[in-house]
């Protein structure tokens, strides 16, 4: 067999055990694996690796549905298309050059879906029941509450708070104190919307304020 013949076969070794030659090809390679010794000891030490990133693939990528649309096809075009292309290539000794870019592929892969997997869904906040002073005729607001390992986040929002004016918020303790939960400047008919966050855990919190510079309560709920 020519030098060049061969070369050809023993680098199609990598796509001959990933699976992607076309049948033609397929049947070269089978053929002179049965008369080649060296090219069969080559493909003993590709076989596992090649099991091995198909296990990978099985195993450690998400659920189908949480795949981005089209990601696999694309990891599957590029395998295809390195093995193709290191099929054409006068510079690769050996199939293992498929099998590292097939696996780096796959890693890449494996890791997006990872990410995908510890990506953590947003917390819905818990509706609570608002309060506004009763004199305050063009105030509304709604509130959500929401609890983290750190304390409590409620998310309220608000139109008719005097324009300019600075508000305190606070959470009101089930020991009776208070927690400050940040400040925030009124916006008079526009609506404004505040993540006001207190450092007591939601066990232990019973409700909320929202306080004028006079000192007055203007909007208030109970857990």
């Amino acid at each position: 067999m020519r030098e060049d013949s061969h070369r050809e076969l023993r680098e199609s070794l990598g796509a001959y055990v990933l699976g992607h030659l076309d049948p033609a090809e397929q049947d070269a390679v089978a053929s002179h694996l049965a008369t080649c010794a060296d090219c069969r000891a080559e493909l003993a030490e590709l076989t596992p690796v090649a099991d091995a990133l198909t296990g990978a693939k099985r195993s450690s990528m998400p659920a189908a549905d949480r795949v981005p649309e089209g990601l696999r096809a694309r990891m599957e075009a590029a395998i295809r298309a390195e093995s193709s292309r290191q099929r054409r290539s006068r510079f690769v000794r050996s199939g293992g050059a498929v099998l590292v870019a097939a696996a780096v592929i796959v890693l890449m892969v494996i890791g997006v879906g990872s990410l995908l997997d510890r990506t953590p869904a947003a917390p819905v906040p818990e509706v609570v029941a608002v309060q506004v002073d009763s004199d305050l005729d063009s105030v509304t607001a709604s509130a959500g509450l929401i609890a983290h390992t750190w304390g409590v986040e409620v998310k309220l929002q608000a139109t008719g708070l005097d324009a300019g004016a600075t508000y305190q918020a606070v959470v009101l303790g089930s020991d009776d104190r208070t927690y400050p939960a940040g400040t925030f400047t009124g916006t008079g008919d526009k609506t404004i919307n505040c993540n006001l966050q207190a450092s007591v855990l939601r066990p232990d919190a019973r409700g909320f304020q929202i306080v004028d510079e006079q000192g007055e309560v203007v909007i208030s709920s109970e857990f």
